[in-house]
């Protein structure tokens, strides 16, 4: 089942987000649509009804004033309805024309009451938009993006859906059911509980609307039970060269003296020379508006040549016009029509919900949005590091990004590795990043210095920001360790751009092994620039003087290897800093273990199922051996990259990522080092 929901999950998305918006657009439109039979004719009542009368003018007759008013048409049929026993107002007759245009006729006086389109009004616009019959075509996208909805969307989601046991149902369904009171969690568990429902409904919409999308799947309903389609009619009898037609008001009156009493008739006009008149009844003990009486008539002797009441028709003939029906809402009265507006109205609630869920994982995700870029250029700039130049292959502008930013990096297949950026925030033409290949590399630097060459392209995400510069700040003091320059040299061009205080004291090893130093001398900051080069010797010292004066307005930012940034934070502490102004960024750091670690439970919102993570676990490992594989980088807590949304429960926060601010909202915490402080975490998975 684990598999099947991993193969299943992205399938269910991307159908979604395709087909799903058609779906979506139908059910909006679908929500109009419900309850036309009761709203239509009230809506124009000039149109559609007439003052009850005893006696009426002869089809023929307003046959032929309705050609007059519609003389370019050639007529398709006409449909008279009786209307109900003593009321005041009756329907009015209708002339329909083969390219759709109506004619509507008052039947006790003749008079032409207006024309309508098939698809003109409001409910016949709406329609329109419905079926997609405003582009060539468009009754197959609705039938394909229906099928796609039924077999993916509503049959794979009740299948993500499944709780795993029966008693499990009964409590996903269960409207009494103890639910966040805001925010996504609500959100997600009214998902989850309105989901199986609506599917329910959806999926009978389905299956009731495909027969008028696909000839296959009308014929398919006759073909399963066991029914001959219907075929062509049969022909009138032949008779000499312009023997004229009956006429139409004689073919009625043989309907009524043959048919029950019908509260509508369809009468057909023959199109070809020895065409039979084609008439359908609908009567008035019908179990629905399309449980049609079929009767076929000579056109020029009025002979009956088929007559099959609604109860003899085929069951093929039964089911496939009850779909009609059932999909229109004509089925189950007033009751059917409120639940076809309920499954309208959840469509697109379980579309907003589902898009708006993937949308939070796609930010949280950057591999889920790569982008690809080319080295421009790779330059050694230090002992040991390279900078590489990247830019867009086709010379777009990249988004931009804020001093202290950084980007994943796909080093290769299954390896991504974060590194800031060190170029002048202004530039939007390419990113600059430098890369310390390290000792101990796990193949990400390794990778980027011995496989990567200019030329080469490399996929990335966009920049995401933990280290920003604090608004507001009247001074800045900027302490780079190492590599931990190429955040703070980007801010050191900020600074200088906007004009604003700062001193920049950059420590390393040597000049042989700091990146940058020439453009550093050559900037327009230089002379707020102090190099520390100590070959090893101990640097501490000089720390306390540089973080003896601590004053509100001054924020302290420092970045390089752990050791150097604790020792300049402890330095900073005991001079009296306030904690927030001081800011730092992390490239790696040992993930906290404590001796009163407990398991604790984590649930996944979506499929409500539940794992257990034992005391030397972690998280990112216990969902990946069940099949839910987050996107994993530094596993210390220092990249974000795994970060994940917390529905419910309170996390254990072990990261060097969050503010305190974003740790105190408890929304998200990372998986890979992070643990619970309740003994549940509902995770927004």
């Amino acid at each position: 089942m684990i598999a099947l929901r991993r193969a299943l999950r992205p399938v269910h998305r991307w159908v979604g987000l395709t087909a799903g918006l058609v779906v979506v657009w139908m059910a909006l439109t679908g929500i109009f649509l419900v309850f036309r039979k009761q709203l239509e004719v009230p809506q124009a009542p000039e149109l559609y009804t007439v003052p009850a009368c005893t006696n009426r003018v002869p089809i023929d007759t307003l046959a032929t004033n309705g050609v007059k008013a519609y003389p370019q048409g050639k007529l398709d049929y006409v449909r008279i309805r009786t209307g109900r026993d003593g009321a005041a107002r009756i329907p009015a007759t209708a002339f329909r024309f083969t390219d759709e245009m109506f004619v509507y006729l008052n039947p006790c006086t003749g008079e032409v009451l207006g024309l309508r389109h098939r698809w003109g009004g409001p409910f016949g616009f709406v329609e329109q938009l419905h079926r997609f019959r405003f582009m060539p075509r468009g009754n197959l996208i609705v039938g394909t993006s229906a099928l796609l909805l039924g077999l993916v969307l509503v049959i794979g989601g009740l299948v993500l859906w499944w709780p795993g046991s029966w008693r499990g149902v009964r409590r996903a369904l269960a409207w009494n059911a103890p639910r966040p009171a805001a925010g996504p969690a609500k959100d997600i568990s009214l998902h989850r509980l309105v989901g199986p429902y609506v599917a329910v409904i959806v999926l009978f919409s389905v299956l009731t609307g495909l027969p008028q999308s696909f000839d296959w799947y009308r014929k398919s309903v006759y073909w399963l039970t066991g029914s001959t389609p219907p075929g062509h009619l049969p022909a009138s009898h032949e008779v000499a060269p312009g023997t004229p037609r009956l006429p139409v008001e004689t073919i009625w009156q043989k309907v009524q003296a043959t048919v029950p009493p019908s509260r509508e008739v369809l009468i057909h006009y023959p199109q070809h020379a020895d065409d039979a008149v084609e008439i359908y009844s609908i009567g008035k003990d019908a179990p629905h508006p399309n449980a049609r009486t079929l009767m076929t008539v000579d056109a020029f002797s009025g002979e009956t040549l088929d007559f099959t009441p609604y109860a003899q028709t085929s069951l093929g003939h039964k089911l496939y016009f009850w779909t009609l029906s059932a999909h229109m809402g004509y089925v189950g009265g007033w009751i059917g029509q409120l639940l076809l507006l309920l499954g309208a109205i959840g469509v697109p609630w379980l579309g907003y919900t589902g898009i708006r869920s993937w949308l939070r994982r796609a930010e949280r995700d950057p591999s889920r949005l790569p982008r690809q870029v080319r080295v421009v250029r790779k330059t050694a700039a230090a002992t040991n590091i390279c900078t590489f130049e990247l830019a867009d292959p086709d010379g777009a502008a990249l988004p931009a990004f804020s001093a202290g930013a950084h980007i994943d990096v796909q080093a290769r297949d299954g390896i991504v590795r974060q590194y800031s950026l060190c170029n002048d925030p202004r530039e939007t033409h390419r990113y600059l990043i430098g890369v310390l290949r390290t000792p101990d590399s796990r193949g990400g630097s390794r990778a980027l210095h011995e496989e990567v060459d200019e030329g080469d392209l490399i996929r990335i995400g966009d920049p995401r920001n933990h280290f920003p510069l604090a608004h507001g700040a009247v001074h800045s003091l900027l302490l780079a360790g190492g590599i931990g320059i190429t955040p703070i040299l980007c801010m050191a061009e900020r600074l200088a751009n906007i004009g604003s205080g700062f001193r920049l004291h950059y420590f390393a090893r040597s000049r042989e092994r700091a990146a940058f130093v020439e453009r550093i001398e050559r900037s327009a900051f230089a002379d707020r620039t102090q190099f520390h080069f100590s070959e090893g010797a101990a640097r501490e010292g000089k720390f306390d003087g540089l973080l003896a004066q601590p004053d509100a307005g001054t924020h302290l930012y420092v970045c390089g290897p752990n050791g150097f940034m604790d020792a300049v934070l402890a330095a900073a502490k005991h001079a009296g800093w306030r904690e927030e102004n001081l800011h730092r960024e992390y490239f790696a750091a040992d993930v906290l273990h404590s001796e009163n670690d407990t398991g604790y439970t984590i649930k996944l919102a979506s499929s409500g199922k539940s794992y257990t993570v034992g005391k030397n676990d972690s998280a990112l490992d216990v969902l990946a051996a069940n099949g839910i594989v987050l996107p994993r980088s530094c596993e210390q807590g220092v990249c974000g990259t795994c970060l994940t949304g917390v529905l419910d429960g309170v996390p254990d926060h072990r990261d060097r990522v969050l503010t305190a601010e974003e740790r105190a909202r408890n929304d998200r915490f990372t998986p890979c080092c992070s643990r619970a402080k309740s003994p549940v975490l509902v995770l927004d998975l």
